[in-house]
């Protein structure tokens, strides 16, 4: 059902820069402006500079195209000779002074399909403002910037295998980023890794983690940027890069996303606890620091749906799913046991009225993945309160997408991001083709 392929990506010329970690960032869409601006100050080729250009209006795409055919034109960016697949292995440190992981996968090119054909399944839904910012990048470079995250099961870890004797050598690109996060990536040419690995793909269907509005962006431009004359599935336009990584890998991590709500009626939050009385048990606990409210999520949310809501005053209260619930308002099975579909189904739509379309307007809502920040928002009086939760569970996601349903919007938050520069394409131009 996955069509991959390999390609021959579009690098940047290690001779010229091999401390490459300068000119390497993070996705477009978790990069502030300090962190933009500290970016491009690191160095005047950092990719910051193409996957969030500066610029007046739609002249900043523009900018980013004529960057991009510098860099090509100059030899900061050079393609590789042969098609391959690229492993790329992070390395990382969660919580700080914490537990080492490694991250494994592989980037290549994949087959665009409309989600509706259930290859690609999506887990969250999108929003039309960043598909259309993506849409005119995407369309002004002819290229692909960086990878959609995707998740495929894998229990026996065959295509891991297929790979690991290429690991044992020294890998193409070894560099750490700012972040203290270990970046290798191996250049995988060998013809017969290649079709194993293409084999063992093809009956698979992959989720993304991350990325949604790129692929939504690549499958809606494809026969835009196809070469005329071109059979679909025969351009490059007919293919976006993605990186696969296996949903059992234990080197994922998945972080929770808490909610931030303001601006509300505060009648509406002082009766909360009243009106959830049909679906929670709510009671009143007195942890008030991050430390402690992560722990107790922890250990009650290990056997039930448990948050909590930390306010400016009064102690935090905790609530539990009541074991006789309706959860019918939920949808099917695959739905009830989630924490997040649970906070919007039951207290945040219906008793709070933030429903799809405030969050649509991102009104009343914002998120962080970090239980210290959000407990410090609530103490400085910046929010009404905190709803904290645990992480969605990646089997969790993986079941909800295969029974064919879509989870409310920063369901998930894998940890780390993959590197932007590491490897593109282009789709037309000086450097393109598969």
């Amino acid at each position: 059902m996955a069509q991959i392929a390999p390609f021959k990506a579009l690098r940047f010329n290690l001779d010229r820069f091999p401390e490459v970690a300068s000119l390497l960032a993070p996705p477009y869409d978790v990069i502030s402006e300090d962190r933009r601006i500290d970016l491009e100050k690191a160095h005047d080729r950092n990719v910051v500079r193409l996957d969030l250009p500066r610029g007046e209006g739609d002249q900043r795409y523009q900018n980013a195209a004529s960057e991009l055919e510098r860099w090509i034109a100059e030899g900061t960016l050079r393609r590789d000779p042969r098609p391959a697949f690229y492993r790329y292995e992070q390395t990382f440190t969660f919580p700080a002074g914490g537990k080492t992981r490694v991250r494994k996968g592989f980037v290549a090119m994949l087959r665009l399909c409309p989600v509706s054909e259930r290859v690609v399944l999506p887990h969250e839904h999108t929003l039309s403002g960043p598909k259309l910012d993506r849409q005119k990048l995407m369309r002004a470079t002819s290229a692909h910037l960086s990878q959609v995250f995707t998740l495929y099961r894998d229990p026996k870890a065959e295509v891991d295998a297929v790979f690991a004797p290429f690991e044992a050598k020294p890998p193409a690109l070894d560099t750490a980023t700012g972040d203290g996060i270990r970046h290798r990536l191996w250049v995988i040419e060998d013809a017969h890794a290649i079709a194993r690995v293409t084999a063992l793909m093809a009956p698979k269907q992959v989720m993304i983690a991350d990325g949604h509005h790129r692929y939504e962006t690549m499958v809606g431009l494809a026969e835009e940027l196809r070469q005329p004359g071109s059979a679909p599935g025969t351009d490059p336009a007919d293919f976006g890069t993605v990186f696969f990584g296996r949903a059992e890998d234990p080197g994922l991590l998945v972080l929770p996303t808490h909610r931030l709500v303001n601006h509300l009626d505060p009648d509406l939050l002082a009766g909360l606890p009243e009106r959830a009385a049909p679906w929670f048990d709510v009671a009143p606990g007195p942890e008030l620091l991050a430390e402690a409210l992560e722990k107790r999520l922890l250990a009650e949310g290990a056997t039930q749906v448990t948050f909590a809501l930390r306010r400016p005053a009064g102690p935090t209260l905790w609530f539990r799913l009541r074991g006789d619930a309706d959860l019918s308002a939920l949808g099917p099975p695959a739905l009830r046991g989630l924490d997040v579909t649970a906070l919007h189904g039951l207290l945040l739509g219906p008793l709070l009225g933030i429903d799809k379309e405030a969050m649509a307007r991102q009104a009343f809502l914002s998120y962080t993945h970090d239980t210290v920040e959000a407990v410090g928002r609530v103490v400085k009086n910046e929010v009404q309160g905190a709803f904290l939760m645990n992480a969605t569970k990646t089997e969790q996601v993986l079941a909800a997408c295969e029974a064919g349903f879509v989870l409310p919007q920063k369901s998930t938050y894998f940890e780390p991001k993959l590197a932007t520069g590491l490897v593109m394409a282009r789709i037309r131009g000086s450097g393109a083709g598969l």
